[in-house]
């Protein structure tokens, strides 16, 4: 018995989006049938839309759903549980690499498209009513938890508050700057907070963001469009441990060449014989190639890194869900927007000319 669903489909880079009817097979014995309520709206997405492809495309990888119908072999999830859809996947002896859902079987209504029948996304797709998806980058919330908001813990959390954690380690005491207040920044406010971090600088180009960021933990923000980011940042956070001014940890989270070379320029460099300098971490899509002094990363030892999906494990999923229950991290603030699927053109619109405050929703 196959299922219809209403799905988001962009038939050629760079073309409108435009709402197809499919439809999906019936689970195979790892795949779960899940159906969507909710959808974080990602800029990574605005990156795939225009990356060059041979096929339609399928889009968005962070959900909030119910177990609709479950495969044979899939263990820990029964119909009707409610889960997160996340493109991260959880670790799994027969899995090799992340899979590739295709939906070639998938045959479109009546007054469709044929290309729909063989979109494809990089390994899950989650705007849409329906969706259908290796059990691998399912999970299982807790009987508590019954709140669409939760949705953007399986991309803006895990990369912004993973990368804090995982890749830079943020320790008590330490000295952070955030560049780009979206929902991957603030959850990189959030955790740098929670982890103890003595001063939490937020930078931006729009005042209602920097706003937001204090609300998730931020102690200090900077107007990026009103002063020099690095020159601020530096006179907040002036020199110690034996090294020169700026942050232990910066963490660029929108990925643009300007904002990289800002998050390095403000991680506190070391001295030689004394302390080694901070880390910059790349957290944001890079959305062009980027040229690095080395000898300047060599001499002020500072540590460049790159991360994707703030090299977490799934099951750190669970910590920040528990995170939200305590009142710690506030994801009801922290969506500040919400669209039906019926907008998602307009939405990610607004998402690109940077309107969104938060992380936004599109709801089914």
């Amino acid at each position: 018995m196959s299922t219809s669903a209403k799905v988001v489909v962009q038939i050629e880079p760079d073309g409108p989006l435009r709402i197809e009817e499919i439809r999906l097979p019936d689970p195979g014995p790892h795949q779960v049938l899940v159906r969507v309520l909710a959808s974080g709206l990602c800029q990574s997405q605005i990156f795939w839309m225009h990356q060059p492809r041979q096929h339609a495309m399928l889009f968005g990888h962070e959900g909030y759903g119910i177990a609709a119908r479950v495969g044979r072999d899939v263990t820990g999830l029964r119909e009707g549980d409610h889960v997160i859809v996340t493109w991260l996947p959880r670790e799994d002896a027969r899995t090799p690499d992340v899979p590739i859902l295709e939906l070639g079987a998938a045959q479109t209504a009546a007054g469709q498209t044929a290309a729909a029948q063989t979109a494809k996304a990089p390994n899950v797709f989650t705007w849409a009513d329906y969706t259908l998806v290796d059990e691998l980058f399912v999970r299982l919330l807790p009987a508590s938890v019954r709140d669409d908001v939760v949705s953007i813990v399986g991309c803006a959390v895990i990369t912004g508050a993973g990368a804090v954690l995982n890749a830079a380690s943020v320790k008590p005491g330490d000295t952070v700057a955030v560049f780009g207040l979206g929902g991957v920044g603030l959850s990189a406010v959030a955790a740098a907070s929670i982890a103890g971090a003595e001063r939490v600088v937020a930078v931006d180009l729009r005042d209602a963001k920097l706003e937001l960021a204090r609300h998730f933990g931020a102690t200090d923000v900077v107007n990026a469009s009103h002063a020099d980011p690095v020159a601020a940042i530096q006179r907040l956070l002036p020199g110690r441990r034996g090294g020169g001014p700026g942050a232990d940890i910066a963490l660029d989270c929108v990925g643009l060449t300007e904002t990289t070379h800002q998050a390095l320029a403000v991680t506190r460099p070391g001295k030689l014989g004394v302390c080694r300098g901070g880390c910059c971490v790349v957290v944001g899509v890079p959305k062009n190639k980027i040229e690095i002094d080395l000898f300047n990363l060599m001499a002020t030892e500072k540590t460049l890194l790159g991360t994707m999906a703030g090299s977490c494990r799934q099951d750190q999923i669970d910590m920040f869900i528990e995170w939200f229950q305590s009142g710690r991290l506030d994801l009801r603030a922290m969506v500040t927007d919400r669209f039906r699927l019926e907008e998602i053109a307009p939405a990610m619109a607004a998402l690109a000319r940077g309107d969104i405050t938060g992380r936004a929703l599109v709801t089914m």
